[in-house]
């Protein structure tokens, strides 16, 4: 099992579960916090601030990476097995599909 099997598991017709809800969380206040880290501490060049805002900064990042994986988790759940044929047929592995080169 790789890492796009646990960010993406409808690719492997597996549910959405705790390890991919971890990693979309992660992934997000991860995001968040570089950018601050890039808006506040190299282009305002003030990483006083990056330091001193972290108990606003974290908890922030901890809520709305939260409610994103949330999110993403709700969307997940009607996933139906017709969009995860689909998206096969679209990253070409259509699996059982078999076509046939047009002549």
């Amino acid at each position: 099992m790789g890492l796009l099997d646990v960010a993406f598991p409808y690719r492997t017709k597996k549910g959405f579960g705790a390890a991919s809800f971890a990693l979309v969380f992660l992934t997000v206040i991860f995001e968040i916090e570089s950018l601050v880290l890039v808006a506040l501490g190299i282009l305002a060049q003030r990483f006083d601030l990056v330091v001193d805002l972290q108990d606003v900064i974290l908890p922030g990042a901890c809520f709305v990476a939260l409610a994103v994986a949330t999110a993403f988790w709700w969307r997940a759940r009607v996933w139906s097995r017709q969009r995860v044929d689909r998206l096969n047929v679209w990253a070409g592995r259509a699996g059982d599909q078999k076509t046939t080169p047009k002549t």
